[in-house]
This record gives C-alpha cells, structure tokens and sequence, in this order.
C-alpha cells in the first residue's frame, strides 16, 4: 500500500528525509532536489562539483539527491522523476528501488534525451520519493548481514563492481 502524506510528515520529522522541506509532500511522494556533485563519463575530469551541470543531447550523468534517508525495515521507495522534467526529455533511466533499511543519499541516472542543452541546477525539484508498506520486514533487509554494497553513500556513487557489465576490450 502506498504511504500518503501524512505519513511522509512523520516519517520526515523523525529522521527519516534529511534535511526535509514540508512544502515538497504531495498527496502520495515527497520531492527530492539535485545535490552539487556530477559525475560524467564522457568528460574529462569525470567528476565535478558546481551549482549547475549543462547535460548535452544523448549524454548520461550521475548525480544525487541533496536529501539523505532512512527507510525502515518494512518500507520500500520507488524514486520517479518529476513528469515536468520527462515532458522536457529528461530520463532518469536505470534504477530507481530503494529496499528497506537502505540508508544514503539516492544516486539519480540521468540523461538528455532531448535534441537542446539543459542546465540541471543544484536543488532544482528532479525527483519523487514513493513509499510502499511491506506485508512483513523482510529477515534480512538491506545494509544488515553483508547485503547492500551502497549502504551509507553520500555523493553520486558508481557501481561498487564493472564485473556484471564488464567494458569489451580493456582485459581480452
């Protein structure tokens, strides 16, 4: 089921959303906003911190969101982009789940698929927090028992191994 917004306020003031802003909970999400990090594979250096980031047609980014949370071990999130910016041909493409008991800031996939430079600002709206009540905590949730390699992570964060993706040509 999913949580409404007075469930998002409670979850929010004790610590579950940091820092939390009451004028970003909808009916049933919270918006999350842009932190100041980027990670670009295609540029040199990869890595950069400002206040605004231009994403060219067709190039992909990492980046994160400004708010750091706390799932509890029987919630489950699934972060959606604001439907403004998809009418504008950005794509948060890849994943998007959050498993309970996940702690961090949400590392966002980005990327323009439209045919005009866009400027992506620090703490601009990008994203919704969804919750969803699970039927029972799992036995082992995320970040307990060696499960969940992104626990804690601040900052865009790469995947932790290029073993389930290996690039063709850098080893053979």
């Amino acid at each position: 089921m999913i949580k409404p917004d007075f469930w998002i306020y409670e979850f929010a003031e004790s610590g579950g959303i940091t820092p939390f802003n009451a004028d970003y909970v909808n009916p049933a999400s919270y918006d999350v906003t842009l932190d100041n990090r980027w990670i670009c594979p295609t540029r040199d250096p990869k890595e950069s911190k400002s206040d605004s980031f231009t994403l060219f047609p067709g190039e992909v980014i990492l980046a994160n969101t400004i708010e750091y949370i706390k799932m509890p071990r029987n919630v489950v999130c699934d972060l959606k982009l604001k439907s403004s910016l998809g009418r504008l041909w950005l794509n948060h493409s890849l994943s998007g789940w959050i498993d309970p008991n996940f702690q961090g800031q949400v590392t966002l996939e980005l990327q323009n698929l439209g045919p005009h430079p866009r400027k992506l600002e620090a703490g601009m709206r990008v994203a919704q927090l969804v919750f969803m009540q699970m039927e029972n905590p799992p036995k082992v949730a995320y970040g307990e028992k060696g499960k969940g390699h992104y626990q804690g992570q601040t900052g865009p964060t790469p995947a932790w191994s290029e073993d389930f993706f290996p690039i063709i040509g850098e080893d053979e």
